[in-house]
């Protein structure tokens, strides 16, 4: 699962604090989701903020998957 923030940044570091607490309030939310949708135990949530890090797309963004055994 995708989750932006609505106001689209190029780095977490351009994010009001405001939108930092809604963003991680939402990716909790849905990392609960996934986790009892997939009947899961544990997720992974990933974020890649800056070129060295592995961003390829400029806009900031977390990544949340089912992990897996």
């Amino acid at each position: 699962v995708l989750i932006c923030p609505l106001r689209p940044v190029e780095r977490f570091r351009d994010l009001h604090p405001e939108e930092v607490t809604d963003l991680f309030h939402t990716t909790q939310r849905v990392g609960n989701v996934v986790e009892q949708h997939f009947g899961g135990t544990s997720i992974t949530i990933c974020v890649q903020d800056g070129p060295e890090a592995g961003q390829t797309v400029k806009v900031s963004a977390y990544f949340i998957m089912q992990s897996t055994n």
